[in-house]
């Protein structure tokens, strides 16, 4: 009798534990959808045409601009001039960006594990003048969905890259 209950007990702890134990295989739940290192910082920081604000971040003024966060997402640039119809400049992608400053006509934002310097003296040549990798910590989580969020998730592998979602 006490092998038997042994058995069904060792039985329901290695029904309940093997769902995701196979971390690269990924029976039983959500595989995670990876953006390598070097895409990250080869694409990245991306110049983009305007798009709409699905979700506000953050909100930097600067001069005439308003340039606001969408996290994980990246930047919009607002012309701000005309304060009854701020006009739309740019969107740029960043992912990973939590976070913005400006000063003295530079656009500091963060993407996942690094700092992206940007100059935005002129809006209509926005350049990337200098990217230091991997001085933030990675949050495996920080650029996940709130649907992403409730999915039963495989644990990812660092080594993959960043992790953008989950399929």
């Amino acid at each position: 009798m006490k092998y038997i209950k042994l058995f069904i007990f060792s039985a329901i702890i290695f029904t309940f534990f093997s769902g995701c134990i196979d971390r690269h295989t990924y029976h039983g739940c959500h595989e995670p959808v990876y953006i390598s290192y070097e895409k990250l910082r080869s694409d990245y920081p991306a110049v983009k045409d305007p798009k709409e604000i699905e979700k506000a971040g953050k909100i930097y003024v600067y001069r005439d601009l308003l340039l606001v966060n969408e996290k994980s997402k990246g930047v919009h640039i607002i012309d701000n001039r005309d304060k009854q119809n701020p006009k739309n400049l740019h969107f740029i992608e960043i992912p990973g960006n939590i976070d913005i400053a400006v000063k003295d006509g530079y656009l500091y934002a963060d993407s996942f594990t690094d700092l992206v310097v940007m100059d935005i003296r002129n809006v209509d040549e926005i350049k990337t003048v200098k990217r230091k990798n991997e001085i933030f910590p990675y949050d495996m989580y920080q650029a996940l969905s709130e649907e992403d969020m409730k999915k039963d998730r495989c644990y990812p592998d660092k080594k993959y890259g960043v992790v953008i979602g989950y399929r």
